[in-house]
C-alpha cells in the first residue's frame, strides 16, 4: 500500500513537470535563439541545460526517477517575451547629458555706446519737432527802450543876459518799440518807432535788413540807421557813458539816413573795415525827399583792435573815419551844440545855416580799456566848401574820458560794431523782504566819469553873432543796477564864448537819468 502510494506521487510529479514542458510550446529546428530561451527556462525552473543538437534531460528532484524529456517545443512566444522587454527598456527616458552654461561678459563701455546713441537720437527726434530757422525766419524778438531826464540850470549872469532864462527840463526823452531777428542763416533786421515826447509824433529810428557772408562785401546792411562816424556816436544812446554823447561827437555825427553799407572784419576780426553811400538830408520824421538831385554821403571807418583780451576785459582801440557830404538838394548845412552838449536843452552856439556844396570830415579815435579802468578820446575836423562867394570855413572837436568801475566791472567790447557795449555787472541791485525786513542782496555796479570836451566854431564869428568855443567839464557816476537798467547822476560845468573873448558865459548844470531796456 505504502510502494502504491509512494508510485501514485511519482508518477503525478512527473506528469506535473512533463505537462508544464509541454506548455512551452515546440522545440526550433535550430539557431541559438532557441538554445538561450532553454538556458533561460532552465534557470527559471531549475533545470541544467542541454547541448545544441541533444535532447533535454529531465533532472528530478531528489528522490525522484530520471526520465527522456519529451520533444522540444518551439520558441516563438518566449522571442516575443524577450523582444517586449527590450520594448520597455528601450522606453525609458535617457537622462540627458550635463550641459555646459557658456556665460558671456559685456563690457560697461557698450551700455554707455547705447545710451549715448538713444540721447542722439532723441535729440535728432526734438530738433525735427522745433521750426528750422536755416529755412525760414526766426520769431521775431521785441526791444523797447524807455529814458526818463531831469536837468536843472543854474546860470551865471553874462549866460541869463545873454540867453534869458534857460528853463530846465524833466520828462520822458525818448520811448520807443521796436522788433527784430533773422533767419535763413544769412539775414538780419530791425525796425524801431519812438515817440516824440513833445508832440507825440512818431519818429523813425533803426529800420534796416542786413545780409551776412556777401562775396567781396561781407556785411551788406540797407536801410535807415547811422553811418560810422567816430567811436561814440554809431553806438546806442543805452550805452552812452553818462546821459549824452560827448559835445563833439553829436555834433559831427550825420544822424540817421537812408543809405547801404558793407562791413569787412580781417586779421581774426582785429580789423574793421566799413564803407557806406547814404542819403545827404537826414530827417527821422519824414524819408520821403520828392527831389531829383538827393545829395549823397560817402563814409568810411578803419578801426584795428591790437591788443583783445578776457573777452574784451582788456582792450586797445585805434581808428580813423573819413566823410564826404555833397548836398545837392540844400546847398546849405549845420553846426551847432547845446548848453553842457545836451540835446534836451537849448542851444548854445551855432553857425546857422550857410551855404554849402560838399564837405570833407574826418577824425581819429583812440580808447583803453583794462578791467574797471578806461579812457578814450577822440579829434574831429570838418572842412566846409561854400560857393557863391562864401569862405570855406573849418569846424575842430575833441574830447577826453577818463572812467573808472568802483566795484570793479568792465564794459563789453564788440568786435563787430568796433564799439564798446553794455557792463558786465557782477552782481544786480536786489532789494527783497525778509521778515518784514526791507533789505538789500547787491548794490549793482558803480562807475565813476571825468570828462572834458572841446567844440570850436570860430569861423563862423563873422556870419553868425552865437558862433564861438566851448568847453565842458563833466563829473559823473553811473549806477548800474543790471546791465540794462542804469541811473546816472552828473555835473556839468560850460563856458562858452562868441564874438570876442570877453563874452564869456557859464551854466552849472546838474542832471538824473533813468534808462532801461529790454
Amino acid at each position: 500500500m505504502r510502494k502504491s502510494c509512494s508510485f501514485f506521487l511519482l508518477g503525478a510529479l512527473s506528469f506535473a513537470l512533463i505537462g508544464g514542458t509541454t506548455a512551452l510550446g515546440n522545440e526550433p529546428a535550430s539557431g541559438t535563439a532557441g538554445e538561450t530561451v532553454i538556458q533561460d527556462a532552465a534557470k527559471d525552473s531549475g533545470l541544467t541545460p542541454h547541448r545544441k543538437g541533444s535532447k533535454p534531460v529531465i533532472l528530478a528532484q531528489e528522490g525522484a526517477v530520471p526520465q527522456t524529456a519529451p520533444t522540444p517545443v518551439t520558441i516563438t512566444q518566449v522571442a516575443n517575451v524577450s523582444e517586449k522587454k527590450e520594448t520597455k527598456e528601450a522606453k525609458k527616458p535617457v537622462p540627458a547629458p550635463p550641459q555646459t552654461q557658456t556665460v558671456t561678459v559685456v563690457d560697461p563701455k557698450i551700455y554707455s555706446d547705447i545710451d549715448g546713441l538713444r540721447a542722439e537720437i532723441e535729440k535728432l527726434k526734438s530738433a525735427d519737432k522745433k521750426p528750422d530757422t536755416k529755412k525760414s525766419w526766426s520769431s521775431p524778438k521785441i526791444t523797447g527802450r524807455l529814458i526818463i531826464d531831469t536837468f536843472a540850470v543854474d546860470q551865471k549872469q553874462e549866460s541869463f543876459q545873454e540867453y534869458g532864462d534857460v528853463q530846465n527840463r524833466a520828462g520822458i526823452r525818448n520811448m520807443q518799440i521796436g522788433i527784430s531777428g533773422s533767419g535763413f542763416e544769412s539775414f538780419d533786421y530791425k525796425l524801431e518807432v519812438s515817440l516824440s515826447p513833445t508832440n507825440g509824433q512818431v519818429s523813425l529810428y533803426d529800420n534796416w535788413i542786413g545780409a551776412k557772408n556777401i562775396p567781396l562785401l561781407g556785411y551788406v546792411r540797407v536801410g535807415h540807421y547811422k553811418p560810422d562816424v567816430g567811436l561814440a556816436y554809431p553806438g546806442s544812446e543805452l550805452h552812452t557813458t553818462l546821459t549824452e554823447f560827448t559835445g563833439p561827437s553829436s555834433t559831427f555825427g550825420l544822424g540817421r539816413r537812408v543809405g547801404i553799407s558793407s562791413t569787412n572784419l580781417f586779421a581774426r576780426d582785429r580789423v574793421r573795415l566799413f564803407t557806406g553811400v547814404f542819403q545827404a538830408g537826414a530827417t527821422n520824421i519824414n524819408r520821403y525827399i520828392p527831389d531829383d538831385n538827393q545829395g549823397e554821403v560817402v563814409n568810411v571807418r578803419l578801426s584795428a583792435v591790437p591788443l583783445f583780451c578776457d573777452e574784451g576785459k582788456k582792450v586797445l582801440h585805434l581808428g580813423g573815419h573819413w566823410e564826404y557830404v555833397h548836398t545837392d538838394y540844400t546847398k546849405s548845412a549845420t553846426m551847432s551844440t547845446n548848453f553842457g552838449s545836451v540835446s534836451f536843452l537849448e542851444t548854445s552856439l551855432t553857425t546857422g545855416a550857410f551855404a554849402n556844396d560838399c564837405s570833407n570830415r574826418g577824425g581819429f579815435e583812440f580808447a583803453y580799456q583794462n578791467g574797471p579802468f578806461s579812457v578814450a578820446s577822440e579829434i574831429y575836423t570838418a572842412r566846409f566848401n561854400a560857393f557863391r562867394g562864401e569862405p570855406d570855413r573849418t569846424a575842430n572837436g575833441a574830447y577826453v574820458e577818463l572812467k573808472y568801475f568802483l566795484t570793479g566791472e568792465y564794459r563789453t567790447y564788440s568786435l563787430a560794431n568796433g564799439n564798446f557795449g553794455a557792463a558786465k555787472v557782477k552782481r544786480n541791485f536786489h532789494p527783497f523782504d525778509y521778515c518784514g525786513w526791507n533789505l538789500i542782496d547787491g548794490f549793482g555796479a558803480w562807475q565813476a566819469v571825468v570828462g572834458w570836451s572841446y567844440l570850436d566854431l570860430t569861423d563862423w564869428r563873422d556870419y553868425n553873432g552865437r558862433a564861438g568855443r566851448q568847453n565842458d567839464i563833466t563829473l559823473g557816476m553811473n549806477w548800474f543796477w543790471t546791465p540794462n537798467l542804469r541811473w546816472i547822476f552828473e555835473y556839468i560845468h560850460s563856458e562858452h564864448n562868441f564874438n570876442s573873448a570877453k563874452n564869456v558865459c557859464y551854466e552849472d548844470i546838474f542832471g538824473t537819468s533813468i534808462r532801461v531796456y529790454f
